[in-house]
């Protein structure tokens, strides 16, 4: 349900605003409950609309009828009223402020639209409800595309807050006036080292303390109201705080005083030019100097096959578990070995199910991850081999066509 209505004849009329905002003074008693009606129709959807006042006292429009379709569907009396708040903060900042604009190419529609004295445009968006991540990326992408700054307003622990300029609000009680979250504003400290004993690269200048912290300055940030807050913002004396970090772009917002101080203790890297390497000459493969094959490739093909087969189906006996052949695990201790895992019930993982012919003369039993695990071979030749470096509770499985 939106606070905004077109009037025949009158233009655009705003419920928050006297006289409703229209050039020719309109009282709201002409339109409320008159006879013959107001012709009232909903800008985005252009259905006949009526005046409303809700039980708590709010001036806002309805549709005649449902309209599923409008963008104004489903907006709740928290949501207006915020709206309302974020409104009248900016006509209080000097600023002009149009409720529930919507852009020409209709590729966004802004809870209010405030337009500066120099003529910079910012949208102010009452987020109270849950939203995509995505979607609110995309929305803020076409603002940017026209050239609109976008604030976001949300009472949501939401996984988009880091992503644009946004600011956690809440408030105490559904009377008390909505206030900022504790890590929206943001202060730069700097403070002379007083640790001792300092460290010796530090004794003859002595270092300082430098973060960012929460504002705590004669009150916390958290105690901020949101329309002190878009009045800093709209007068430029609060900007985003952009971060380096790979999971957030924006920590929150602080002075373009404390972000010229931090610059100037944490410079950004000098970029460095480097010599392109010259281009490398096309390796042609040395054959006598190749890598052998595995260890348990250096059979023939089907004795591989049968073997594995049978370590699959040993695998699955003993441990109730389907195995699965990793040729492409590489590490020492399977010593050109083909290891086999299985998936630990209960879990998504996977873990080692057995070690299939290892080299004997290159494996290490100290890095086999577990003591008894089972290294399966394929005839008593090969077990006498491995045996012979094996410690004592080594568990070394001889399989063939008839196996325990």
């Amino acid at each position: 349900m939106p606070l905004t209505a077109h009037l025949a004849d009158r233009g655009l009329l705003d419920a928050t605003l006297p006289e409703l905002g229209c050039s020719a003074a309109v009282p709201w008693e002409s339109i409320y409950r008159t006879r013959p009606r107001a012709t009232l129709t909903c800008r985005d959807c252009d259905q006949p609309m009526h005046a409303k006042i809700s039980h708590r006292g709010a001036r806002f429009f309805a549709h005649d009828r449902r309209s599923p379709h409008c963008p104004s569907a489903g907006e709740t009396a928290e949501h207006r009223a915020f709206k309302k708040v974020l409104a009248q903060a900016a006509r209080a900042a000097g600023c002009e402020a149009e409720l529930e604009v919507t852009a020409e190419h209709r590729g966004w529609r802004a809870d209010v639209l405030v337009t500066s004295p120099e003529g910079r445009r910012t949208a102010l968006e009452a987020q109270l409800s849950s939203v995509a991540r995505d979607e609110v990326l995309e929305r803020t992408s076409r603002y940017e595309q026209d050239g609109v700054d976008v604030v976001w307003f949300t009472p949501r622990a939401a996984r988009w807050l880091g992503d644009v300029p946004s600011a956690g609000i809440h408030r105490p009680s559904t009377q008390a006036p909505w206030l900022l979250g504790e890590q929206t504003v943001w202060s730069f400290i700097l403070e002379d080292c007083y640790c001792h004993p300092l460290p010796p690269w530090d004794r003859d200048h002595p270092s300082v303390h430098a973060n960012w912290s929460r504002r705590h300055n004669t009150r916390n940030s958290s105690d901020l109201s949101v329309g002190d807050f878009v009045r800093e913002v709209l007068h430029g004396r609060l900007v985003p705080l952009e971060e380096s970090s790979r999971f957030d772009r924006y920590r929150g917002w602080a002075t373009p005083e404390d972000l010229e101080t931090a610059a100037a203790q944490f410079p950004p890297p000098e970029p460095t030019t480097t010599t392109p390497p010259p281009p490398e000459t096309p390796h042609v493969p040395d054959e006598a100097a190749s890598e052998p094959p595995p260890w348990y490739q250096q059979w023939p093909d089907i004795e591989q096959q049968r073997l594995l087969g049978e370590a699959k189906a040993w695998v699955r006996h003993h441990t109730l578990c389907a195995a699965t052949a990793r040729p492409t695990w590489s590490a020492d201790w399977i010593a050109g070995g083909l290891p086999l895992s299985r998936p630990i019930p209960g879990d998504w993982s996977h873990t080692i199910g057995a070690l299939i012919r290892p080299d004997p003369t290159r494996i290490d039993w100290d890095l086999l991850p577990y003591a008894t695990l089972p290294v399966i071979v394929g005839s008593q030749q090969e077990r006498d081999a491995l045996a012979a470096t094996a410690p004592s509770h080594a568990r070394i499985v001889v399989l063939s066509a008839n196996w325990e």
